[in-house]
This record gives C-alpha cells, structure tokens and sequence, in this order.
C-alpha cells in the first residue's frame, strides 16, 4: 500500500506542476499580446448610420471567341471553389486564352493530362 500511496502522490504532483506551468504561460502570453497592442490600439468614434446603397449590377465577363460558355462557367465555378464560395466578393471580369507556352511544356503538360485516362 505504501507504493500505491506515494505513486499516486508523485503523479499528483506532476499534474499539478505541469498545469501550474501551463497557467503560468497563458498568463504571460497575454501579458505580452497586451504589451504588444498598447501602441496600436485607436479609439472607436461611432459613424454616422448612413443608408445602404442598392448594390450595382455586375456586367458579363468578357469573353474571347472560340471559347465556349460551359468552359466560361467551368472556370468560374473553380476559382468560386477555390476563394471559398462568392461571398469574398470577388468577380469574374475577363477570360482569355494564353497561349504564350513553350511548346514542350505544353506537350510536357498533355502527356500528363492524358497518362491520367
């Protein structure tokens, strides 16, 4: 009973020292973060509430010839994948064809579209 008793003493201890340490840290984590922004912070002023513009309508992308619609929204749904949805409010104003590859980097890069078949 005795080893039972000061092993579960010796793991108590070192809970406590361990979360005293943790403890410890956040305190001067925050000590630190709160140095840090002394110089930073401003002053809020309230604004003026002011009345909500209707949002202005967006044009179509413009799109070079040749290249067709579904290939337009196919590449707009991937970048809107890609940025986490619209509501970045990011748009898609012009689509255009670059074609200024060398060529073995275009043959390098079909290769690898079409080994993957």
């Amino acid at each position: 009973m005795d080893h039972l008793s000061f092993s579960l003493s010796v793991a108590l201890i070192g809970i406590l020292v361990v979360f005293t340490g943790l403890v410890i840290l956040i305190f001067c984590m925050k000590g630190i973060s709160l140095l840090a922004n002394t110089g930073t912070k401003k002053e809020k002023k309230e604004k003026p509430i002011a009345p909500v513009a209707a949002p202005t309508p967006i044009a179509a992308p413009v799109v070079e010839a040749g290249i067709p619609a579904d290939v337009i929204a196919a590449i707009t749904a991937a970048i809107c994948v890609v940025m986490d949805g619209a509501s970045g409010g990011f748009t898609v104003k012009h689509v255009r064809r670059i074609s200024n590859a060398p060529a073995w980097n275009r043959a390098g890069r079909e290769e690898q579209t079409y080994s993957r078949f």
